[in-house]
């Protein structure tokens, strides 16, 4: 994951991941093991597959959102 996550409405579960995926990105024994299972990975690192994913999915439908009402903005004020 690239960026930073230091919103104070990121949930804790989700900065906790993106450090753990900052890690994997530089560890290419990590990345293997991730690669080879995700969900094992996961759980040996304290996630459980299904929140991980409704966490990832959570925060891009609040970018797509909020991106969504930039760009309404925009469009008014190009009116």
């Amino acid at each position: 994951m690239g960026g930073s996550t230091e919103s104070n409405t990121v949930p804790k579960h989700l900065k906790k991941l993106e450090a753990l995926y900052e890690k994997l990105e530089r560890n290419p024994n990590l990345e293997k093991a991730f690669l080879t299972d995700k969900k094992k990975f996961l759980e040996e690192h304290g996630f459980n597959e299904k929140e991980v994913n409704k966490l990832i999915d959570d925060l891009q439908k609040a970018r797509i959102d909020e991106l969504s009402s930039v760009l309404k903005e925009q469009e008014e004020k190009l009116d």
